[in-house]
């Protein structure tokens, strides 16, 4: 897919976004956003087959908006555990302040079709590997006790962020969001030292913990992102190449770990990072391997199945 086409894309699925913040998508016909883009409604089909497919494409052009910032700040080297977390909180209530109208509209519509509108599977394949960040995480900053509270902890935070959004969602409150950030900090502070201090015994325990981590992972060896995650650590102990070449190295893999987490990867972004890889021959063997789980990833799905 070349530069223009993404940009046509893009184009679109920003201009379908506005018109379905003010009408909602099932009141917004595809020749209304055609003639808002300034084409027909023939050459909007040619970009987007379906209105269906239309929709899931802003729904995951959302999803990486949000997301590739996110990813950014984790993987910053000159911020502590802490500040990590307070700037991805930031940076995930700021995206959802900017996109308030077209989630408002679409929050509206999803509670009048009931209970029934399905989660899309490769979202929901994601909540796994969610957990065990989340539980890293809760270690890095509070210590190893609290790893038996890692599912209260992720239902309390989970409960706080709606909350704090239900709040950018009121157009007659004004709270700074990084406010917000700093604040629901010093919530989980607290919230940790009661549970540390009171030892009181976790709701979610810890079987039930990791079978819910274990969902859909039966297989996690054979997992792109983990053999990603072994070559970052290789390289870091080579002493064979110079700083810039490892800094490069480095780089091509974080872009490759962030396409094969995307449902539609694209292949001429992991072609190229795979291609940047073969200057190190001490990665050869990890280098094949991982090409052949890349090539075993369906194109349109992500790496969580």
């Amino acid at each position: 897919m070349n530069d223009k086409t993404v940009d046509k894309q893009e184009q679109i699925i920003k201009i379908a976004m506005q018109l379905f913040a003010v009408k909602g998508s099932s009141s917004t016909s595809m020749q209304e956003i055609a003639e808002l883009c300034g084409i027909s409604k023939g050459s909007l089909y040619l970009v987007f087959k379906s209105k269906e497919e239309l929709e899931r494409s802003i729904f995951l052009y959302c999803y990486r908006m949000i997301r590739d910032p996110l990813l950014r700040e984790e993987q910053e080297t000159r911020r502590t555990p802490r500040e990590k977390l307070r700037n991805q909180i930031e940076i995930l209530l700021s995206h959802v302040y900017e996109l308030r109208e077209f989630l408002q509209r679409q929050i509206q519509e999803v509670a009048g079709k009931g209970f029934d509108t399905e989660v899309p599977d490769w979202l929901r394949r994601n909540n796994a590997s969610f957990l065990r960040w989340f539980q890293v995480k809760m270690e890095l900053l509070y210590g190893k006790d609290v790893v038996p509270y890692t599912g209260d902890l992720c239902m309390i935070g989970h409960g706080l962020i709606k909350s704090y959004i239900a709040v950018i969602f009121r157009k007659d409150t004004q709270v700074p969001i990084a406010d917000m950030a700093d604040h629901l900090m010093n919530l989980m502070d607290m919230i940790v030292s009661g549970l540390l201090t009171s030892k009181q015994a976790p709701l979610i325990n810890s079987a039930t913990l990791a079978n819910w981590m274990a969902e859909n992972e039966e297989n996690k060896r054979k997992n792109p992102l983990q053999l990603i995650k072994e070559m970052k650590a290789a390289i870091s102990k080579l002493d064979s190449i110079a700083s810039e070449e490892a800094a490069d190295l480095l780089e091509s893999l974080n872009i490759l770990e962030g396409e094969v987490l995307i449902p539609h990867p694209r292949k001429a972004i992991i072609q190229g990072m795979l291609s940047n890889l073969q200057s190190c021959s001490e990665l050869t063997a990890e280098l094949e391997e991982l090409r052949k789980l890349i090539a075993s990833i369906p194109h349109n799905s992500c790496v969580f199945r």
